[in-house]
């Protein structure tokens, strides 16, 4: 992993912003912070879930700070026992500290204290601009993608840009963004209700192989199910040219272990069982499926 000028605003950053989210009485377990990257996208994982108003908040302090122009600095102790003394805000990961060895804490004014092995930079000011890119809720905890230096300040105008754009097509302010998002979203929710209404009337009709191209085949797992349970003498099968999933009700007498047997001859990896078959599929497997479902 080589530490560069990138990856040092990144890290300095990061511990910036685990304090600011500290200093909002949140507790937080950093699972894992990745900042020397080719990409230059930081990246900080976090074992509990946080608000995303409360992310911003961190967002906010961080560059605050960043303009007071901290000075940055290392010092090494003995052990974890007098680190903690002379620095009582000490941030550590007991599972990666050795207690009982030399310990490198990095500080940045008399904001925050934490131990660190990384390169960081001097003054908070070399960092210049931080921003939160995206934010994953996915596992249970949340996950941040985030930007420091010249790559957040680009970041930061391409946002405004496209902004200002939308605002001038769509003939509104940038103040009612919010408002136009929400009826963005309304309207391409209702027009999933209407996909799905249409793929539903035509699962009810149809006792063949229904291929649909260039949607995700699992975003309609819940209609199939649906439809399967009120019809147990059914079994649907679903492909989009990449995926199958056949879903069958207990009445059906169609042999998915039979057909997902010869599917896997072919060189099928998906789950097969008796009620369901899922997975990727070439063009091969889904010409075998056909062919076995004619029969």
């Amino acid at each position: 992993m080589e530490e560069t000028l990138d990856g040092a605003r990144l890290h300095t950053a990061e511990h910036m912003f685990a304090r600011a989210l500290q200093e909002q009485n949140l507790t937080i377990h950093v699972r894992k912070a990745d900042t020397y990257r080719a990409d230059n996208v930081g990246k900080v994982y976090i074992k509990e879930i946080i608000s995303i108003d409360s992310l911003f908040s961190a967002e906010k302090a961080v560059n605050s700070k960043i303009l007071e122009d901290l000075t940055v600095k290392e010092e090494k102790f003995d052990n974890l026992e007098k680190a903690v003394l002379k620095n009582p805000k000490l941030r550590f990961n007991e599972e990666r500290i050795d207690e009982n060895g030399e310990i490198r804490i990095i500080s940045i004014g008399e904001y925050d204290f934490s131990a660190c092995k990384h390169l960081h930079v001097k003054k908070t000011s070399e960092i210049i601009s931080f921003s939160i890119r995206r934010v994953s809720y996915l596992g249970g905890e949340t996950e941040i993608d985030f930007l420091a230096g010249y790559d957040s300040i680009k970041f930061l105008l391409d946002i405004k840009n496209s902004v200002l754009t939308a605002a001038i097509e769509n003939h509104f302010i940038p103040e009612e963004i919010g408002a136009y998002i929400k009826n963005e979203k309304y309207g391409r929710m209702e027009a999933e209700k209407e996909e799905k209404d249409l793929l539903s009337g035509l699962i009810q009709k149809s006792s063949g192989i229904i291929e649909i191209k260039g949607v995700k085949i699992s975003k309609f797992y819940g209609e199939v199910n649906s439809i399967v349970r009120k019809n147990p003498e059914k079994c649907i099968a679903l492909t989009n040219g990449q995926q199958i999933m056949i879903i069958k009700g207990k009445d059906c007498r169609i042999d998915l272990l039979g057909i997902g047997k010869k599917l896997k001859e072919k060189g099928f990896s998906g789950s097969v069982n008796e009620s369901i078959i899922n997975g990727r599929a070439d063009e091969n497997i889904i010409k075998e499926l056909k062919g076995l479902w004619k029969n």
